[in-house]
């Protein structure tokens, strides 16, 4: 049922713009304080089931605590006829999935951007005891300023505490999901930062290293193949890119970064550092090694990595060029939006 038109407490609900994980998002009105809000309310099938409500109401009271200038801002939090929502602050600005299913790859500058200011706030999200559980293009929103808000921590599990549901434990996109996350496991930061380098990967190159016609397929890659070497795509990075990359997306989770911060430190040196003359990076069986560029060449694009991210097709654009030069087209995208 659409609310919008109606009231929830103090605020005004004025729109549906998105649907979460377990919600309904509105765009609202706080008439107190005079300014536009989030709302999002748990879906009314949901409602019914207690430990749905526990799970709800601990999400906005475990982000409530965070206040980080890359981390969504809750406002409030409470209940109405049954009805249990809470209220976030209101972001304008495009999901980074939008702005690489219309740009393909990035430039660096922008990349390394985009990857600090999450890693600064995953790692204190991780301070705090929290685990996102769901990083995604789709829940990162970059306003045309080129600040990054990270969003949704509608699955967000305090790592210390006893978990909820067997059920919550694998949930997730598939794409993104760190291989213990995959088998159901019980996860912790490190599975944060396995999908932060995913999305590193995916910036890169135009598309994420894993993908497939089935979620069972993708998900068995993600479990059990190594990621694809990144100079199959991108011939003209750095071998010590690949590296990176191989370290953060380790099936084993003690074996990658111990931190976002980090991560992104080594990343940066990589990209920075240059490949000899006449040299380009060729993958075999695993390991890296050096060829004549003469007998390289660059590997097509998939077809589906063409379909979603044309610019991946050709050769990467330059990565001198500016991103963020020109406001994008505005329209608001609110936390736990799923509008991809």
């Amino acid at each position: 049922m659409n609310l919008a038109g109606t009231r929830l407490g103090k605020y005004e609900l004025h729109a549906e713009i998105g649907v979460g994980g377990m919600g309904i998002v509105y765009r609202g009105y706080d008439p107190a304080l005079a300014r536009p809000v989030a709302i999002k309310i748990l879906a009314s099938h949901l409602a019914r089931e207690e430990k749905f409500v526990e799970r709800f109401m601990r999400e906005a009271r475990a982000v409530a605590r965070l206040k980080h200038p890359h981390i969504v801002t809750i406002y409030d939090v409470g209940e109405e006829n049954g009805q249990y929502y809470f209220v976030m602050e209101y972001l304008e600005g495009r999901t980074l999935g939008q702005i690489m299913h219309e740009q393909g790859q990035l430039p660096t500058d922008d990349i390394l951007s985009i990857l600090s200011q999450l890693a600064d706030a995953l790692d204190a999200a991780h301070a705090h005891g929290l685990v996102h559980r769901d990083v995604k293009p789709a829940n990162v929103i970059v306003d045309d300023r080129g600040q990054v808000t990270l969003t949704d921590f509608g699955l967000v599990q305090m790592s210390r505490e006893t978990r909820l549901t067997t059920t919550g434990e694998t949930i997730g996109t598939p794409e993104y999901m760190s291989p213990e996350h995959a088998r159901g496991e019980k996860v912790g930061p490190s599975a944060d930062l396995y999908s932060l380098a995913i999305i590193a990967y995916e910036m890169l190159s135009g598309a994420p290293p894993f993908d497939a016609d089935s979620t069972l397929a993708i998900l068995h890659k993600q479990v059990y193949e190594p990621p694809p070497p990144i100079a199959d795509r991108c011939p003209d990075l750095s071998p010590a890119v690949d590296a990176v990359l191989r370290r953060a997306l380790n099936k084993i989770p003690d074996a990658r970064y111990s931190s976002g911060k980090d991560f992104v430190a080594a990343l940066k040196d990589a990209l920075e550092s240059k490949i000899p003359s006449g040299i380009a990076a060729q993958s075999v069986k695993g390991f890296t090694r050096v060829m004549p560029k003469e007998k390289t060449r660059k590997m097509p694009a998939p077809a589906d990595d063409v379909a979603r991210h044309p610019q991946s097709a050709g050769a990467p654009p330059s990565l001198a060029a500016p991103t963020f030069t020109r406001a994008p087209r505005q329209y608001p995208v609110l936390p736990g939006g799923e509008l991809e």
